[in-house]
């Protein structure tokens, strides 16, 4: 059997193809999901702005209309019209497009790690373990983390969650902060992300941009605890769930489509911010892309060149001079409305927005970046 579409890894960004693909015109036969774990756990957690309402029933559950940013001089919160920001558990995710996926007699799922994707003229082959699987198309939305950096800049932002419970009321549900650096910044910049779900139940996620994959899960919590007292003045509280991982903020040209029978998606995609590790709403809009070129038509290239360039500045200042990072950030979240800075990071802002910006940030970092000789590409 010859599938029309086989979609590698079946985590955000193959689901999310899934569900774009369900909700189109695209007449097909047959879609084979091929992931070696059962999704049935909640992994983890997707945030993101969006001024629209999001694809996904489980979005609503949490949403805010305004966020904070903190650092030693300041605290502040603000209105983010006309975007909202939203959060997703992955279990719920996963749940909402499996329930469509079952209702669908053409989509089949495999248990089971992929050894080997073969592309051919005609069709691709997939094998797992002893078994071979064809198809018209491959949509592979599996992560790797061996991405080379002899010409790339490649920082890792490491990160460990804790989902807790406390039994009095101890947050304010309006007030999430999207960063907050009243952390340690020694060789590494530092910051927490707080959302509070309810008066008594929160994530509190300790991220560090660091040079190495690997990281301690045990100093990253004591972190958190420290947080917690210091900070939020939480001595008491249970664990519901934890989460931890590594997302690579990278430079780097990915392949978005290596062949014309593999599309990629997801991080090996290029759908990761390089800067900030958001990647959600990149992926439905990839996904979106996808539909359009197996349908015949050119999806809309946004022009990222620009933003590849700043991207790659401040990712060597992150590299280079990480203790400076939190002033930038400063600077940028003191001096500019927040929804501007989250229509800047959603790459849709104008040149003359991007000088607004930029004339209020500290120049030093960036000037002694430019300066420099480097042998990593800071140019698209």
């Amino acid at each position: 059997m010859t599938y029309d579409y086989i979609i590698a890894g079946a985590g955000l960004g193959g689901l999310s193809f899934v569900h774009h693909l369900l909700e189109s015109e695209i007449s097909f036969s047959s879609v084979l999901i091929i992931d070696q774990q059962v999704k049935n756990e909640n992994d983890r957690t997707w945030s993101f702005w969006s001024k629209d309402a999001p694809h996904y029933q489980c979005a609503g559950k949490q949403q805010w209309n305004k966020l904070g940013f903190a650092c030693d001089d300041f605290v502040r919160y603000e209105e983010i019209n006309p975007y909202t920001y939203y959060t997703i558990h992955s279990i719920d995710f996963y749940n909402e497009v499996f329930q469509k996926i079952r209702r669908d007699k053409r989509i089949s799922f495999v248990n089971g790690a992929i050894s080997e994707m073969v592309s051919e003229p005609d069709l691709t082959k997939i094998h797992v373990g002893d078994q071979q699987y064809q198809g018209r198309f491959i949509i592979d939305s599996i992560t790797r983390s061996n991405i080379a950096a002899d010409n790339c800049l490649l920082l890792w932002q490491n990160f460990t969650g804790w989902k807790i419970k406390t039994e009095q009321p101890s947050f304010d549900p309006e007030k999430p902060i999207l960063m907050d650096f009243r952390v340690k910044q020694d060789d590494a910049a530092s910051f927490v992300y707080f959302l509070p779900y309810s008066e008594t139940e929160a994530l509190v996620e300790y991220t560090q941009f660091s040079k190495d994959l690997s990281f301690s899960a045990t100093a990253y919590e004591r972190e958190i605890e420290q947080y917690l007292k210091v900070q939020l003045k939480v001595d008491e509280y249970s664990i519901s769930e934890t989460e931890k991982g590594s997302i690579p903020m990278t430079n780097h040209c990915f392949e978005a489509r290596p062949n014309h029978r593999v599309f990629r998606i997801g991080t090996m995609g290029g759908d990761t911010k390089p800067t900030t590790g958001y990647t959600f709403m990149n992926v439905q809009k990839h996904a979106q892309a996808i539909i359009l070129i197996l349908q015949g038509l050119e999806p809309i290239e946004p022009n990222g060149d620009r933003f590849l360039f700043y991207d790659s500045l401040l990712l060597q200042i992150m590299h280079e001079q990480p203790r400076v990072v939190a002033d930038i950030m400063k600077y940028l979240f003191k001096n500019q409305p927040m929804s501007r800075v989250l229509k800047f990071l959603d790459e849709e802002t104008t040149v003359a927005e991007e000088m607004l910006i930029m004339g209020r940030l500290p120049w030093v970092p960036f000037l002694r970046t430019l300066a420099k000789k480097s042998r990593y590409a800071i140019t698209a």
